[in-house]
Protein backbone atom coordinates (compact mmCIF):
# COMPACT_ATOMS: atom_id res chain seq x y z
CA UNK A 1 0.00 0.00 0.00
CA UNK A 2 1.48 3.67 -1.02
CA UNK A 3 1.77 6.06 1.39
CA UNK A 4 -1.10 8.47 1.45
CA UNK A 5 1.41 11.29 3.02
CA UNK A 6 4.88 11.50 3.69
CA UNK A 7 7.26 12.94 6.29
CA UNK A 8 8.78 16.61 5.45
CA UNK A 9 11.95 16.79 3.95
CA UNK A 10 14.07 18.59 6.65
CA UNK A 11 12.58 16.44 9.65
CA UNK A 12 13.41 13.41 8.45
CA UNK A 13 16.89 14.35 7.39
CA UNK A 14 17.21 15.35 10.88
CA UNK A 15 15.90 12.03 11.77
CA UNK A 16 17.77 9.63 9.63
CA UNK A 17 21.44 12.03 10.05
CA UNK A 18 20.96 10.99 14.03
CA UNK A 19 21.63 7.80 13.56
CA UNK A 20 25.14 8.43 12.61
CA UNK A 21 25.48 12.06 14.35
CA UNK A 22 24.03 11.88 17.43
CA UNK A 23 24.10 15.86 18.43
CA UNK A 24 21.07 15.66 15.77
CA UNK A 25 19.29 13.92 17.82
CA UNK A 26 17.92 17.02 19.55
CA UNK A 27 14.09 17.29 20.35
CA UNK A 28 12.17 18.64 17.24
CA UNK A 29 10.71 22.08 17.32
CA UNK A 30 10.93 22.73 21.50
CA UNK A 31 11.46 26.79 21.23
CA UNK A 32 8.65 28.57 19.62
CA UNK A 33 6.88 31.65 19.95
CA UNK A 34 4.21 30.64 22.46
CA UNK A 35 6.88 28.67 24.39
CA UNK A 36 7.93 29.48 28.07
CA UNK A 37 10.94 31.67 27.48
CA UNK A 38 7.96 34.05 27.13
CA UNK A 39 5.98 35.17 30.20
CA UNK A 40 3.08 36.49 28.45
CA UNK A 41 2.54 32.76 27.24
CA UNK A 42 2.85 31.14 30.79
CA UNK A 43 0.47 33.87 32.56
CA UNK A 44 -1.96 33.05 29.42
CA UNK A 45 -1.71 29.06 29.95
CA UNK A 46 -2.28 29.55 34.14
CA UNK A 47 -5.12 31.71 34.14
CA UNK A 48 -6.79 29.77 30.95
CA UNK A 49 -6.21 26.65 32.94
CA UNK A 50 -7.89 28.05 36.32
CA UNK A 51 -10.51 29.81 34.25
CA UNK A 52 -11.57 26.19 32.95
CA UNK A 53 -10.88 24.39 36.10
CA UNK A 54 -13.28 26.60 37.85
CA UNK A 55 -15.79 25.80 34.56
CA UNK A 56 -15.83 22.63 35.77
CA UNK A 57 -16.52 23.46 39.54
CA UNK A 58 -13.04 23.73 40.78
CA UNK A 59 -13.29 26.93 42.53
CA UNK A 60 -10.44 27.00 44.94
CA UNK A 61 -6.60 27.13 43.58
CA UNK A 62 -4.70 24.10 44.65
CA UNK A 63 -2.05 24.44 47.02
CA UNK A 64 0.08 21.66 45.56
CA UNK A 65 0.26 21.47 42.05
CA UNK A 66 2.63 19.76 39.89
CA UNK A 67 3.75 20.75 35.69
CA UNK A 68 4.55 17.90 33.17
CA UNK A 69 6.87 19.51 30.75
CA UNK A 70 7.06 23.10 31.56
CA UNK A 71 9.83 23.38 29.12
CA UNK A 72 12.19 26.78 28.77
CA UNK A 73 11.04 28.06 31.71
CA UNK A 74 8.89 27.42 35.21
CA UNK A 75 6.98 30.36 34.39
CA UNK A 76 3.81 28.67 34.34
CA UNK A 77 4.23 26.79 37.63
CA UNK A 78 5.41 30.80 38.99
CA UNK A 79 1.89 32.29 37.93
CA UNK A 80 0.78 29.53 39.88
CA UNK A 81 2.65 30.09 43.11
CA UNK A 82 1.80 34.11 42.85
CA UNK A 83 -1.80 33.20 42.55
CA UNK A 84 -1.23 31.08 46.66
CA UNK A 85 0.03 28.05 45.29
CA UNK A 86 2.14 26.70 48.18
CA UNK A 87 4.60 24.18 46.03
CA UNK A 88 5.34 23.85 42.50
CA UNK A 89 7.10 20.58 41.06
CA UNK A 90 8.47 20.91 37.83
CA UNK A 91 8.66 17.70 35.95
CA UNK A 92 10.31 17.22 32.43
CA UNK A 93 12.27 14.73 30.55
CA UNK A 94 14.70 17.20 29.92
CA UNK A 95 15.28 20.20 32.45
CA UNK A 96 15.49 23.12 29.84
CA UNK A 97 15.69 25.98 32.14
CA UNK A 98 18.22 27.59 34.05
CA UNK A 99 18.12 30.37 36.63
CA UNK A 100 18.66 33.19 34.92
CA UNK A 101 15.80 32.82 32.44
CA UNK A 102 13.52 31.74 35.63
CA UNK A 103 14.10 35.01 37.16
CA UNK A 104 13.36 37.20 34.19
CA UNK A 105 9.77 35.12 33.34
CA UNK A 106 9.30 35.34 37.13
CA UNK A 107 9.53 39.14 37.35
CA UNK A 108 7.50 39.88 34.27
CA UNK A 109 5.07 37.19 35.76
CA UNK A 110 5.02 39.09 39.12
CA UNK A 111 4.61 42.76 37.00
CA UNK A 112 1.16 41.44 35.17
CA UNK A 113 0.22 40.11 37.88
CA UNK A 114 0.60 43.79 40.44
CA UNK A 115 -1.57 45.24 37.11
CA UNK A 116 -3.90 42.55 37.11
CA UNK A 117 -3.57 41.82 33.33
CA UNK A 118 -6.73 40.48 31.36
CA UNK A 119 -6.19 37.29 29.58
CA UNK A 120 -4.63 37.72 26.40
CA UNK A 121 -7.78 37.34 23.79
CA UNK A 122 -6.17 38.78 21.14
CA UNK A 123 -2.37 38.37 19.47
CA UNK A 124 0.58 36.07 19.56
CA UNK A 125 -0.36 34.70 23.18
CA UNK A 126 -3.85 34.85 23.13
CA UNK A 127 -2.88 31.01 22.50
CA UNK A 128 -7.16 30.96 21.03
CA UNK A 129 -7.94 27.53 22.40
CA UNK A 130 -9.94 26.94 24.11
CA UNK A 131 -12.04 29.98 23.95
CA UNK A 132 -13.27 31.36 27.43
CA UNK A 133 -16.26 33.65 28.50
CA UNK A 134 -14.88 35.89 30.50
CA UNK A 135 -10.79 37.46 29.93
CA UNK A 136 -10.96 39.33 33.04
CA UNK A 137 -8.22 38.52 35.81
CA UNK A 138 -9.55 35.95 37.92
CA UNK A 139 -9.15 37.26 41.32
CA UNK A 140 -6.97 34.90 43.71
CA UNK A 141 -8.26 35.43 47.79
CA UNK A 142 -4.73 34.01 48.36
CA UNK A 143 -2.67 36.86 46.57
CA UNK A 144 -4.15 39.07 49.39
CA UNK A 145 -2.89 42.45 50.68
CA UNK A 146 -0.40 44.28 48.73
CA UNK A 147 2.13 43.59 51.76
CA UNK A 148 0.75 40.38 51.64
CA UNK A 149 1.78 39.98 47.94
CA UNK A 150 5.46 41.79 47.89
CA UNK A 151 6.24 40.07 50.85
CA UNK A 152 5.34 36.25 49.25
CA UNK A 153 6.91 37.00 45.77
CA UNK A 154 10.54 37.82 47.36
CA UNK A 155 10.13 34.93 49.24
CA UNK A 156 9.69 33.17 45.99
CA UNK A 157 12.33 34.69 44.17
CA UNK A 158 14.75 33.88 46.79
CA UNK A 159 14.12 29.78 46.30
CA UNK A 160 14.60 30.02 42.66
CA UNK A 161 17.64 32.39 43.03
CA UNK A 162 19.06 29.61 45.50
CA UNK A 163 17.44 26.62 44.88
CA UNK A 164 16.03 26.08 47.89
CA UNK A 165 13.22 23.81 46.87
CA UNK A 166 10.83 25.20 49.40
CA UNK A 167 8.49 26.61 46.58
CA UNK A 168 9.83 25.04 43.68
CA UNK A 169 11.08 20.94 42.80
CA UNK A 170 12.84 20.31 39.56
CA UNK A 171 13.12 16.43 38.48
CA UNK A 172 14.04 15.53 35.29
CA UNK A 173 13.84 12.74 34.00
CA UNK A 174 10.82 12.95 36.03
CA UNK A 175 9.73 9.68 35.58
CA UNK A 176 12.45 8.50 37.78
CA UNK A 177 13.94 11.36 39.27
CA UNK A 178 10.66 12.97 40.82
CA UNK A 179 10.51 12.13 44.15
CA UNK A 180 6.53 13.33 45.10
CA UNK A 181 4.99 11.50 47.87
CA UNK A 182 1.65 9.58 47.11
CA UNK A 183 -1.51 11.06 47.37
CA UNK A 184 0.27 14.54 47.92
CA UNK A 185 -0.37 16.67 44.98
CA UNK A 186 -3.69 18.23 44.77
CA UNK A 187 -3.24 19.33 40.45
CA UNK A 188 -1.05 18.17 37.82
CA UNK A 189 -1.11 20.71 34.42
CA UNK A 190 0.06 19.99 30.73
CA UNK A 191 0.33 22.60 28.12
CA UNK A 192 0.65 20.25 24.52
CA UNK A 193 2.95 17.85 26.59
CA UNK A 194 1.05 14.29 26.81
CA UNK A 195 1.23 13.94 22.80
CA UNK A 196 5.26 13.46 23.37
CA UNK A 197 5.36 10.81 26.26
CA UNK A 198 6.13 6.92 24.63
CA UNK A 199 5.09 5.55 27.73
CA UNK A 200 1.57 7.34 28.38
CA UNK A 201 0.51 4.03 30.19
CA UNK A 202 3.18 4.66 32.98
CA UNK A 203 2.60 8.36 32.88
CA UNK A 204 -1.05 7.90 33.90
CA UNK A 205 -0.42 5.38 36.60
CA UNK A 206 1.80 7.49 37.78
CA UNK A 207 -0.47 10.87 37.52
CA UNK A 208 -2.68 8.39 39.70
CA UNK A 209 -0.08 6.93 42.39
CA UNK A 210 0.90 11.09 42.87
CA UNK A 211 -2.63 12.75 43.15
CA UNK A 212 -4.35 12.85 46.31
CA UNK A 213 -7.99 11.06 46.05
CA UNK A 214 -10.14 13.75 44.83
CA UNK A 215 -6.91 16.27 42.73
CA UNK A 216 -7.43 17.18 39.29
CA UNK A 217 -5.77 17.54 36.34
CA UNK A 218 -5.62 19.46 33.16
CA UNK A 219 -4.41 18.97 29.88
CA UNK A 220 -4.62 20.22 26.73
CA UNK A 221 -3.83 17.57 24.37
CA UNK A 222 -2.61 18.05 20.24
CA UNK A 223 -3.27 15.44 18.17
CA UNK A 224 -1.70 17.16 14.78
CA UNK A 225 1.78 16.13 13.19
CA UNK A 226 4.21 19.07 14.57
CA UNK A 227 4.92 20.15 10.92
CA UNK A 228 6.46 16.57 10.67
CA UNK A 229 4.05 15.88 7.89
CA UNK A 230 2.57 17.43 4.81
CA UNK A 231 -0.74 16.61 5.90
CA UNK A 232 -1.77 18.04 9.21
CA UNK A 233 -2.35 14.30 10.63
CA UNK A 234 -0.23 12.44 8.56
CA UNK A 235 1.73 11.52 10.55
CA UNK A 236 -1.27 8.53 11.32
CA UNK A 237 -0.48 7.70 7.46
CA UNK A 238 3.36 6.31 8.27
CA UNK A 239 4.48 2.81 9.08
CA UNK A 240 6.67 2.53 11.69
CA UNK A 241 9.73 2.13 10.16
CA UNK A 242 9.01 5.05 8.15
CA UNK A 243 8.12 6.89 11.47
CA UNK A 244 11.70 4.89 12.93
CA UNK A 245 13.51 6.53 10.30
CA UNK A 246 11.59 10.14 11.52
CA UNK A 247 12.46 10.04 14.84
CA UNK A 248 16.17 9.06 14.61
CA UNK A 249 17.85 9.16 18.07
CA UNK A 250 15.50 12.31 19.38
CA UNK A 251 14.76 11.10 23.15
CA UNK A 252 11.08 11.85 22.12
CA UNK A 253 9.14 13.08 18.93
CA UNK A 254 5.37 12.32 19.41
CA UNK A 255 3.68 9.32 20.35
CA UNK A 256 0.72 9.49 18.00
CA UNK A 257 -2.05 8.32 20.22
CA UNK A 258 -5.49 9.40 19.40
CA UNK A 259 -8.40 10.78 22.03
CA UNK A 260 -9.30 7.17 22.35
CA UNK A 261 -6.17 6.13 23.61
CA UNK A 262 -6.00 8.69 26.23
CA UNK A 263 -9.48 8.46 27.10
CA UNK A 264 -9.08 4.39 27.77
CA UNK A 265 -6.25 4.97 30.02
CA UNK A 266 -8.68 7.71 31.84
CA UNK A 267 -10.69 4.82 32.28
CA UNK A 268 -7.98 2.43 33.39
CA UNK A 269 -6.82 4.97 36.35
CA UNK A 270 -10.18 5.59 37.45
CA UNK A 271 -9.99 9.44 36.23
CA UNK A 272 -13.83 10.99 35.88
CA UNK A 273 -13.80 13.53 33.31
CA UNK A 274 -15.10 17.11 34.44
CA UNK A 275 -14.76 19.08 31.21
CA UNK A 276 -13.68 18.31 27.65
CA UNK A 277 -13.48 20.85 24.89
CA UNK A 278 -12.42 19.82 21.05
CA UNK A 279 -11.19 21.73 18.30
CA UNK A 280 -11.59 19.79 15.41
CA UNK A 281 -10.93 20.16 11.33
CA UNK A 282 -12.66 18.99 8.09
CA UNK A 283 -9.23 19.03 5.81
CA UNK A 284 -6.65 16.33 6.20
CA UNK A 285 -6.69 12.44 5.31
CA UNK A 286 -9.23 10.38 6.61
CA UNK A 287 -9.32 7.07 8.75
CA UNK A 288 -8.93 4.47 5.92
CA UNK A 289 -5.67 6.28 4.28
CA UNK A 290 -4.03 6.04 7.59
CA UNK A 291 -1.19 2.90 8.12
CA UNK A 292 -3.15 -0.16 9.16
CA UNK A 293 -2.22 0.07 12.99
CA UNK A 294 -4.18 2.90 12.75
CA UNK A 295 -6.75 2.59 11.14
CA UNK A 296 -8.94 1.64 14.13
CA UNK A 297 -8.68 5.69 14.47
CA UNK A 298 -12.60 7.30 14.82
CA UNK A 299 -13.81 8.91 12.10
CA UNK A 300 -14.19 11.70 15.00
CA UNK A 301 -10.64 11.28 16.74
CA UNK A 302 -9.06 11.36 13.59
CA UNK A 303 -10.89 15.17 12.84
CA UNK A 304 -9.53 16.03 16.26
CA UNK A 305 -6.94 18.97 16.11
CA UNK A 306 -6.04 19.38 19.87
CA UNK A 307 -8.56 18.70 23.32
CA UNK A 308 -8.61 20.48 26.83
CA UNK A 309 -9.70 17.94 29.03
CA UNK A 310 -9.75 18.31 33.11
CA UNK A 311 -10.49 15.15 35.60
CA UNK A 312 -10.28 14.01 38.90
CA UNK A 313 -9.07 11.18 40.53
CA UNK A 314 -11.71 8.75 41.63
CA UNK A 315 -11.62 5.97 43.70
CA UNK A 316 -9.58 6.49 46.93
Amino acid sequence: MPFKDAPRLKPLAKGVLSFAVPKLGTVHGYDNPLGTLAADSCYSIFLRHVCLLRAAGVVDLPTTVAELGPGSSHGVGFAALIAGAERYYALDLIDFSNTAQNLAVFDQIVAMFRERRPIPASGLHSLRFPDLDDYSFPEFPAIGTAERFENRVAAIRQDIASGGGRFVRVAAPWMEKAVIEANSVEWVFSQSVLEHIDDLGGAYATLYKWLKPGGYMSHLIDFYSHGLTTEWNGHWALNDLAWRALKGRRPYLINRQPLQEHMRLWRENDFVTLLEKRNKRFDGLISADFAPRFQAISDEDARLRMVFLVGRKGRT
